[in-house]
């Protein structure tokens, strides 16, 4: 209310507007501060309405996403988790949605698989977890992404609006390697007596393993077989040898001898030439 009064009629008076700011992305906004028809006892001024003022007040909303992070993640092959969060940039008009999916579900899964934010709740920032998989292959550190899709809303400022995925790295916990047990104290007699041994891989290869099987000297002892095979199917399967000891019909005493496993062959550069 302004009041005026015989007294200060010609000393203006200041009327200050403060923008009000609504979270929403609705552009500049046109409105008016109204003047009302002034009351007087006056008659020539009882009843006169002054002009209105036109104002606008400028938006400083913006539709967008803040995704924090979306690098340095980390997750492990153990079962190790990260997260990160999601949260709107304004208040949108209508629910916005976001599919949520692992670029990668054999190296991490996410906690959910959409996230839903409303006009209620759209500054509250909502978490994803992220879990790593164990692939029991030796692949060294492996990078994939959460990809966050584009928004389905029927705000148009948010739909279609696509946020930022998350770069992630699952460690790695399995090495290549040959398993063979025992490696000594293994004995043969020329009555044809036999020992034997298992040989397993540690990882789960990309590829056939094969592992060429000897004995150092035939005259001592033979083997089973001459050649181990392993595929990513059976890998974790102990094949085991067989070493039958043979007779020299020679007074030579207890004779020393070694089962040879040469370096293996594979199309995995991890097996390749890998001795046991």
């Amino acid at each position: 209310q302004l009041v005026f009064t015989s007294l200060n009629w010609n000393a203006p008076q200041t009327v200050t507007i403060t923008g009000v700011d609504d979270s929403i992305v609705d552009g500049d906004q046109p409105y008016q501060v109204t003047l009302a028809a002034a009351t007087s006892a006056d008659a020539a001024y009882n009843g006169r309405d002054p002009a209105d003022v036109s104002v606008t007040n400028l938006d400083n909303d913006t539709a967008g996403f803040v995704v924090s992070p979306t690098t340095g993640l980390v997750t492990t092959e153990s079962g190790g988790t990260t997260t990160f969060s999601v949260v709107l940039l304004s208040q949108p008009s209508a629910s916005v949605t976001i599919p949520v999916a692992s670029s990668d579900p054999t190296e991490g899964t996410v906690s959910t698989a959409l996230l839903a934010f409303t006009p209620a709740n759209w500054n509250a920032p909502q978490t994803v977890t992220v879990t790593g998989k164990d692939d029991a292959v030796a692949d060294g550190n492996q990078p994939y992404r959460v990809v966050l899709s584009a928004a389905s809303s029927t705000d148009a400022s948010y739909s279609g609006l696509d946020p930022a995925d998350v770069s992630i790295t699952n460690l790695d916990n399995d090495s290549a390697g040959i398993l063979v047990d025992p490696t000594t104290g293994l004995a043969t007699t020329e009555a044809g007596g036999t020992a034997t041994f298992t040989v397993v891989l540690l990882s789960q290869p990309t590829q056939n393993v094969t592992i060429p099987v000897s004995s150092s000297d035939t005259t001592e002892g033979t083997v089973s077989t001459t050649l181990l095979t392993f595929t990513p199917a059976n890998w974790n399967a102990p094949q085991t040898v067989t070493v039958t000891g043979v007779d020299d019909f020679v007074a030579d005493g207890n004779q020393p001898y070694t089962i040879v496993l040469a370096a293996a062959t594979s199309a995995d550069p991890g097996y390749n030439t890998r001795d046991a």
